[in-house]
């Protein structure tokens, strides 16, 4: 491969979208960095509410690359791939599994994301 992915963040599931964001700014002392109705991003964490990419509520690991496609032409043929590449609204991903069966997420961010810049 010939770009070698960065880690990107931990996107948490929550119930709450908003009281979860007061809990991380006030007790925690986060600063929000991205935010959109259904998600909030501090610097390498996430919160969300929309839907899983695995499609079970549990945290997701994302390493971040320029070009997803490259990414997957050289990742697809040495692991197993539990989400095929596609399209979102907040970039291009898909998943590989890691050794013990846990998705791992490949994302080329959008240049247009959803989520607005707060900073």
């Amino acid at each position: 491969m010939t770009e070698k992915p960065r880690f990107g963040f931990v996107v948490e599931y929550v119930k709450d979208i908003e009281a979860s964001k007061r809990f991380y700014v006030e007790v925690f002392g986060l600063q929000v960095e991205r935010e959109h109705p259904t998600f909030v991003q501090f610097e390498t964490f996430a919160i969300a509410t929309d839907e899983p990419m695995g499609g079970e509520a549990s945290q997701e690991i994302y390493w971040l690359v320029n070009d997803a496609d490259a990414a997957y032409g050289s990742l697809a043929p040495k692991a197993e791939v539990c989400l095929p590449i596609k399209q979102v609204p907040f970039g291009k991903v898909f998943g590989v599994r890691d050794l013990d069966g846990h998705p791992r997420y490949v994302l080329e961010l959008a240049r247009n994301r959803p989520s607005k810049e707060l900073k």
